[in-house]
């Protein structure tokens, strides 16, 4: 849950630079901010292939 907050935290700060930046750093945060995005359903996308496994799994016991 810890790690949760942490992630949202670090949202927040970036919403409140980009709020702050010229159009160059808004190009830089909007492009970390993909990235981050991407890793997050790459993750989202691991964790629900698991989730069927196990389900999978449960109903054929």
């Amino acid at each position: 849950m810890e790690e949760l907050h942490k992630k949202w935290e670090k949202i927040h700060h970036c919403l409140q630079a980009l709020e702050a930046a010229d159009q160059e750093q808004e190009a830089e945060i909007l492009k970390k901010a993909y990235e981050c995005l991407l890793c997050a359903y790459q993750e989202s996308r691991a964790l629900n292939d698991e989730m069927e496994m196990l389900v999978k799994d449960a109903l054929t016991s």
